[in-house]
């Protein structure tokens, strides 16, 4: 079926329709034969939306494991970092799914991949070997009892069910991973308890296309807590520092959201910013103060949240389209829009619902 499906998706690149399709298909295959054709279609377009994989096109997929898989820059950026930091260890990968990871650590070194998923291994050993790694190891079973061999290690810990990545129901448990005593770095969920986590360990907070995509634990470490954002081919890294002083925001400032990974590991940036709440990670800067880390918006007025006076600033400002932002704020966004009038000649804005100074307020702004 590889020359089928890559024909396939070489005449289908893009997301379309699919009832035309699968009738044709039934009359050139079995049932199950384009059943499978379809969702493999479906999931190439799904992989190249997510930037999952460096050469997509006749990769085998599976969908949890596509979903919950490192996207290809971010898995290059560790695979390049395990190199660097332990060039000569012989490398065992725990629970390597289709190879998000695994064909990126192939261009680095050597090593062996554990998958428990039978069908996941089967789509792993295809991967490999259409991408030119037939020379990996994959073993299956229970990684942990894979590791006699092993210098270092790598996991991607799955989650044993469908209502989230919970760090009880992780598989293999980190904590057994940390008490082997290798060196060892894990891709974990960005919404990780710290104080869960080894001693002294490295910790990256992990954004790909502006969304905090994952964190990854790097055992033993220095303590150090960095921001890693990917963007335009390129990676930005900041480090952990104290959080800046309180100060006011006004009209004529620039307030300044940051990338979801700076927020988590609280980096701060731009460095001349203050913050307009103690309970936010928002910041406010002199006019025309950029950074690569932040969403900027030029603040023209602040007033009272209630629902009259959004009506009010609506009107003033005649915004269309108006985008509709909230920050430490109960309120849905399109619930609120149906409330107020609709804009004409006012071109885009912002209407930014947050807190500043501890008191709810609107702000009015228009986006840098």
């Amino acid at each position: 079926m590889n020359s089928e499906l890559r024909e396939l998706r070489l005449a289908h690149p893009r997301p379309e329709q699919l009832m035309a399709l699968g009738q044709r298909l039934r009359r050139q295959h079995s049932s199950e034969q384009a059943i499978w054709l379809l969702q493999q279609l479906e999931m190439y377009w799904d992989a190249m939306r997510l930037q999952a994989f460096r050469q997509p096109l006749e990769l085998y997929y599976e969908a949890q494991a596509l979903q919950m898989g490192s996207r290809w820059p971010l898995a290059e950026r560790r695979a390049l970092e395990l190199a660097q930091r332990y060039p000569e260890l012989r490398l065992l990968e725990i629970g390597a799914g289709i190879g998000g990871d695994s064909l990126e650590l192939s261009r680095t070194r050597s090593f062996r991949a554990v998958e428990q998923d039978e069908v996941r291994r089967g789509y792993l050993e295809h991967n490999l070997r259409v991408c030119g790694f037939a020379e990996v190891d994959v073993l299956g079973g229970d990684g942990l009892e894979q590791v006699a061999d092993a210098q270092v290690i790598y996991a991607d810990p799955a989650r044993r069910n469908a209502k989230g990545r919970q760090w009880h129901d992780l598989m293999p448990n980190p904590a057994d991973l940390w008490n082997l005593a290798l060196p060892c770095c894990l891709k974990l969920s960005p919404g990780l308890d710290e104080s869960q986590l080894p001693a002294g360990c490295d910790l990256d907070y992990v954004s790909h296309l502006g969304v905090c995509k994952e964190a990854t634990v790097w055992t033993p470490g220095r303590g150090r807590v960095r921001a890693c954002l990917y963007r335009e081919n390129d990676w930005l890294m900041a480090e952990r520092r104290e959080a800046p002083l309180l100060g006011p925001l006004e009209p004529g400032m620039w307030l300044h959201e940051p990338d979801p990974a700076a927020i988590r590991a609280q980096v701060w940036e731009p460095l001349q910013g203050w913050r307009i709440d103690e309970t936010l990670a928002l910041l406010a800067t002199p006019s025309g103060t950029v950074s690569a880390w932040t969403q900027a918006f030029e603040v023209l007025e602040i007033a009272d949240a209630d629902r009259k006076n959004l009506i009010r600033l609506q009107k003033k400002w005649d915004f269309q389209p108006l985008e509709i932002k909230k920050r430490g704020f109960d309120v849905e966004p399109e619930e609120l829009r149906r409330k107020l009038p609709r804009g004409d000649g006012g071109g885009a804005g912002v209407l930014y619902l947050t807190r500043v100074g501890g008191r709810h307020r609107a702000v009015i702004c228009r986006r840098v």
